[in-house]
């Protein structure tokens, strides 16, 4: 079983609160929304031993030329297609995917780019979730905060 479900939360880890996590995801998010159609899909579950965090948009997706480069510094694809309107002149050079690859990797997470669908498939014959797909896998371990409980109220900064 991948991903628990129910109503019942009390199984959900708790997770500590790392930058360099928010970060990466924040960017691997930040570029769905940018290159969605209409939509992106975030999904996280979890076992005892990981936990999963995928995130899915209705875009063109990844370049099939490029797959294997994903994460690699300076890697971009020559605009061929009309200008994003969500992000106009926007070209970009791999950085941002470098940067947050090379962050959530260090936090022990493994990455999978993929797209959803296959691209070379006309329009109308693509699934709804048929963009670009990103899956981070954890150890549980890597990320749960000690069995003590959580760290506690964040102390008041008095002046």
């Amino acid at each position: 079983m991948l991903f628990r479900s129910g109503g019942d939360d009390s199984d959900q880890p708790t997770i500590l609160r790392r930058p360099e996590i928010i970060h990466g995801l924040r960017n691997l998010i930040q570029n769905a929304v940018d290159f969605a159609a209409s939509t992106v899909w975030i999904e996280v579950g979890w076992t005892d031993l990981r936990l999963t965090v995928r995130i899915l948009d209705d875009g063109a997706g990844f370049p099939p030329n490029l797959i294997g480069k994903i994460g690699e510094p300076f890697v971009r694809s020559r605009r061929t297609e009309p200008e994003n309107p969500q992000r106009p002149g926007y070209e970009g050079m791999g950085l941002g995917l470098f940067i947050a690859k090379t962050l959530l990797e260090r936090s022990g997470a493994d990455l999978t780019f993929t797209n959803a669908s296959d691209p070379f498939l006309p329009p109308e014959d693509r699934p709804i979730r048929c963009g670009a797909a990103v899956e981070a896998v954890w150890a549980l371990s890597d990320l749960a905060a000690p069995a003590t409980g959580a760290l506690g109220q964040n102390l008041r900064i008095e002046s």
